[in-house]
């Protein structure tokens, strides 16, 4: 079997970011990743077990800032915009944070959808 780079390029992101997460979380079954493309680039949204949501943010956003700059950097290595959401089960942003590259500021916000 056979892959092309651009199937490759595609599905690499979900594929880093699902082994991490179901070696992270308690609940690995429940590990849920969307792709999106949008204008803005790839949006990819993780929804975890209500239980796992604290390990997979981490103390003031840690673990999530981690995952988002890893998984940013591998969309940056393939020429893709990458952004992840972490959702609640409802569908609601559990955390986002938003970088401003002009002042280099951090936003952190709860968002419901």
């Amino acid at each position: 079997m056979t892959t092309t780079n651009d199937s490759l390029n595609s599905s690499i992101d979900i594929q880093i970011l699902q082994i991490i997460l179901t070696n992270l979380v308690t609940v690995p079954e429940d590990v849920k990743i969307q792709r999106e493309i949008d204008e803005l680039g790839v949006l990819i949204s993780v929804t975890v077990n209500s239980q796992d949501m604290g390990i997979v943010i981490g103390r003031s956003g840690g673990m999530a800032n981690a995952l988002k700059t890893l998984i940013k950097a591998v969309g940056k290595a393939h020429k893709m915009n990458v952004r992840v959401h972490f959702l609640e089960a409802d569908g609601s942003y559990r955390y986002e944070n938003t970088f401003i590259a002009s002042n280099i500021s951090v936003e952190k916000e709860t968002k419901t959808q």
